[in-house]
């Protein structure tokens, strides 16, 4: 069995920005499946707020076949590549800190 640690001010924040990509991702979906012709600034937003990688899957948007080219798929693609961000970062930050602890 696992031990259970605090999150500390690192995965606090991570949980923060995982929220926030969870809210503008839910917001932008709603837009889209309810405003007629949509401008989805949300959108936009959700691709900045999950940059590097969110621009990377921007960039490859046009590779997909056809019938993945949904915008409601990009944006879960947006919000995955957040969630992922929000894991990885924290994770890199304590592996980073415990390669300097063991090399001193």
């Amino acid at each position: 069995m696992t031990k259970f640690r605090e999150p500390g001010p690192l995965g606090c924040v991570a949980l923060i920005y995982a929220g926030l990509v969870l809210a503008v991702g839910v917001y932008s979906i709603v837009v889209l499946l309810t405003v007629q012709d949509p401008i989805l600034l949300s959108g936009v937003a959700l691709l900045f707020l999950t940059f590097p990688i969110g621009w990377g899957i921007w960039q490859l948007w046009d590779v997909l076949p056809v019938e993945l080219m949904n915008p409601i798929v990009l944006v879960l693609l947006l919000m995955g590549a957040g969630w992922f961000q929000a894991w990885a970062g924290p994770y890199l930050v304590r592996h980073v800190k415990r390669r300097r602890r063991d090399a001193d």
